[in-house]
């Protein structure tokens, strides 16, 4: 591989991992991330098996395991606690040699920063700008400062600064629904013992534990984008909304307190044709945005930044390895991007006779059949499987 010096935009999940990932082949690896200061932000995330092979070829596996908690068992559920699937996620791991580990975003993104080499991330840069030639690319920040590199990684999320120059064509899609996130400590046992989603008309509740102590939890609401309220506001329409969901949701957010609720409409991008230009390429959220409802986003840009590496490595000529880049990582992450979708739709239908329809076809539907998407995401090996 000619290119000796990368730039990395974006010091999120995509971005470390890549990171991490070329500095074990040798390159020269610099990330730049715009917040000033990086601490408990976010909430909390599933890895799936397919996640968690990846991290064990960059060394952190074992350390995201002990960090987070196995998800050995996930119901889907009804609004008023009925049970309609029960997914045996211990299985998984039996039969794909991982476990699915739900995790804080903040405690990832740690063990992935202190993967890194010193120096490697720079912290309160913005990015302007990039210029290219056949020799060079060269990046401007918002402090006047510039750098430049063999390569430049855009990895700096859905609204991706990167790509907005590269493609400003590119357009986000709206899913019709917003989420509210928030991570709670409890001793309710119940609340530590359940993964689950449950489905309501039009919402959707989900629980999942991140630790020892801790849980994620998450709600969905269908409304227009761009719906903005304060955090007791927030708070308050949370708890009139769920007020007679079962337990444990009341209390979960009821515990949590009003200013450590997120809230984030649900976009992704419809899957686009070419994620290069010239020594230029995205990665992650910046190339390929899903909605939440697979638990593979973050997945997909660990994957994306193992075999990006990979291709670097292996191939002589930095245009070659971006086209097997791509042709490796297109199809599998456009088929995670619309399948998320489509069982977004599903989960978020605001009929209510409709609703009743779903459950009792959901309730039927023998548990392999329902879990068939989540194994084929689930089962992959970005270390040796090709996708077709």
């Amino acid at each position: 591989m000619t290119a000796k010096k990368i730039i990395i935009i974006g010091g999120g999940i995509g971005g470390l991992c890549t990171a991490i990932a070329l500095q074990q082949n040798g390159f020269d690896v610099h990330v730049y991330e715009k917040v000033k200061k990086l601490g408990e932000v976010g909430a909390g995330l599933t890895l799936w098996s397919n996640a968690i092979k990846t991290l064990r070829a960059l060394g952190v596996a074992d350390q995201v395991i002990h960090a987070g908690s196995k998800v050995n068992r996930s119901y889907i559920r009804a609004a008023n606690g009925d049970i309609l699937q029960d997914a045996h996620m211990d299985e998984m791991e039996a039969q794909y040699g991982e476990p699915v580990v739900a995790i804080h975003r903040a405690v990832l993104h740690d063990i992935l920063i202190n993967a890194l080499k010193p120096n490697t991330l720079t912290l309160d840069v913005g990015f302007v700008k990039f210029e290219q030639d056949e020799n060079k690319v060269s990046v401007h920040f918002d402090n006047g400062k510039t750098d430049s590199a063999d390569l430049l990684i855009g990895a700096d999320g859905i609204h991706s600064a990167v790509r907005k120059q590269m493609f400003p064509e590119i357009q986000l899609r709206y899913s019709g629904y917003t989420a509210w996130r928030g991570v709670v400590e409890t001793e309710n046992e119940a609340a530590l013992g359940l993964t689950s989603e449950s489905w309501g008309v039009g919402a959707r509740f989900g629980i999942v534990r991140v630790d020892k102590s801790r849980v994620y939890w998450f709600a969905t609401s269908n409304q227009p984008a761009g719906e903005k309220s304060t955090s007791d506001q927030r708070k308050a329409s949370l708890l009139r909304a769920f007020k007679d969901w079962h337990d444990p949701i009341y209390h979960l957010l009821d515990l949590t307190p009003a200013d450590m609720i997120l809230q984030n409409d649900i976009y992704d991008i419809s899957p686009f044709a070419s994620w290069t230009q010239g020594r230029v390429t995205l990665l992650g959220d910046a190339a390929h945005p899903t909605t939440p409802n697979m638990g593979q986003g973050a997945c997909m840009a660990i994957e994306s930044a193992y075999v990006l590496s990979r291709a670097l490595k292996e191939d002589a000529d930095h245009r070659s390895a971006l086209r097997r880049y791509e042709g490796e990582r297109h199809a599998r992450t456009a088929w995670i991007t619309n399948t998320s979708w489509m069982i977004g739709k599903g989960g978020q239908v605001g009929n209510p006779l409709l609703c009743k329809l779903r459950n009792f076809l959901v309730k039927i539907t023998p548990a392999g059949a329902m879990q068939k998407n989540l194994q084929r995401a689930a089962g992959f090996d970005a270390m040796k499987d090709s996708w077709n």
